[in-house]
C-alpha cells in the first residue's frame, strides 16, 4: 500500500470507526500530508525508524516549535500503530521516538472587570447587542469553544434543567449548567425581531445569520473583535479567552477540578490543569485575609 492511499485509509477509520469531528481529522490530514511529501512514491511498509528520525530532525531544523513537533509526532505514531493493528507493518517505526517535552503554559484570561466591559459594549449597538451579549454569556458562562457554539442546536437547550446538550471533540456529548444570565440572553434573542422571525425547529442552530444559516466562524470572530476592541481592552483577546476565564474564574473562586473538567469536556484532567494557576495578587490579598499571623498583624495595626 503506498503511504497516500495508507494515509486516507487511516482518515477514514478516524471518521467512521473513532468518530473524530472534522476539524481533528483535518488536522491529522494537515500533519500527515507532510509526511507523504517527506516519502513521495514510498510504501508505508518502507518507512524505517531511522527513516522517520531523519524526518523528525528535518521538521526541528525547520524552526517549529516543540509543540508542534508534539503533535505531529503524535499523530505519525497513531498512523503507524494503526497500520500495525491491522498487519500492514510489522512493528510501528515511530514508536520508540520521544516527542518533545512542552513546557506547560498559563492560558490568557480575562479579568472580571474586563468581562464587564466587554458585556456593556455588547449594548452600544442597538442592531446586535442582543447577539453580542448572548454570545459572550455562552462563551464565558459556559465555557464553550467556539465550534461549539456554532454548533449548538435549539434542541439543546434545557431550561427547565438548566443545562445545554454540547457537542464536544470527536462528537462526545456533555451537559453544561446553564446561569439565569445565560438563559435571559437566550429568551432576549429567541424573541428578538429578527430572530422570532426564523423557524425555531429543535434541529435549528441557535445563532444565524440575518439569511437564517448557522453563524460562520469568521463572522463571529469579527463580532467579538468589535467588542473587544469596543472595550478599551488592548491585550488580545479570542474566543477562546472567555473558555479560559471561564475556567480560571471557577477554580479561583473554590470550584472543584473534576466537575470543572467535566464541563470543559476534557477528557484527561491534566488538560484542565492548566487553569489552577491564580493571579499572585489574588494569592497574596488571601493570605493576609485569612492566615492567623497576618490577622494579628491587621489588628495591631
Amino acid at each position: 500500500m503506498d503511504l497516500t492511499t495508507a494515509i486516507e485509509d487511516f482518515l477514514q477509520h478516524l471518521k467512521l470507526e473513532q468518530g473524530l469531528s472534522a476539524n481533528s481529522i483535518a488536522a491529522y490530514r494537515a500533519d500527515l500530508a507532510h509526511l507523504a511529501v517527506r516519502f513521495p512514491r514510498t510504501t508505508a511498509q518502507a518507512i524505517t525508524a531511522s527513516d522517520l528520525n531523519q524526518y523528525f530532525k528535518h521538521l526541528s531544523a525547520l524552526g517549529r516549535k516543540p509543540a508542534t513537533l508534539a503533535r505531529k509526532v503524535s499523530a505519525v505514531k497513531r498512523f503507524f500503530e494503526y497500520l500495525h493493528e491491522r498487519g500492514l507493518v510489522e512493528r510501528n517505526p515511530a514508536g520508540g521516538y520521544r516527542a518533545p517535552k512542552i513546557a506547560r503554559y498559563h492560558p490568557d484570561y480575562l479579568s472580571v472587570e474586563e468581562i464587564e466591559k466587554i458585556l456593556a459594549a455588547a449594548e452600544t449597538d442597538p442592531r446586535l447587542a442582543v447577539r453580542d451579549r448572548l454570545v459572550i454569556e455562552l462563551l464565558y458562562g459556559c465555557g464553550l469553544r467556539i465550534s461549539e457554539l456554532l454548533d449548538l442546536k435549539i434542541g439543546g437547550l434545557e431550561f427547565e434543567a438548566g443545562f445545554i446538550k454540547v457537542t464536544g471533540k470527536g462528537n462526545k456529548q456533555r451537559l453544561v449548567p446553564l446561569g439565569k444570565y445565560a438563559i435571559e440572553a437566550i429568551e432576549k434573542y429567541l424573541d428578538s425581531p429578527e430572530r422570532s422571525r426564523l423557524p425555531t425547529d429543535s434541529s435549528r442552530h441557535l445563532l444565524v445569520n440575518r439569511s437564517g444559516r448557522r453563524l460562520s466562524r469568521v463572522g463571529l470572530w469579527k463580532a467579538i473583535r468589535k467588542l473587544v476592541r469596543r472595550a478599551g481592552i488592548i491585550k488580545t483577546v479570542t474566543p477562546h479567552t472567555f473558555r479560559h476565564s471561564f475556567a480560571t474564574h471557577l477554580l479561583a473562586g473554590g470550584a472543584d477540578l473534576r466537575a470543572v473538567q467535566e464541563m470543559l469536556g476534557h477528557a484527561d484532567i491534566s488538560t484542565t490543569e492548566i487553569y489552577t494557576h491564580v493571579d499572585q495578587g489574588y494569592i497574596v490579598t488571601e493570605h493576609r485575609r485569612h492566615h492567623p499571623r497576618e490577622l494579628a498583624g491587621f489588628r495591631r495595626k
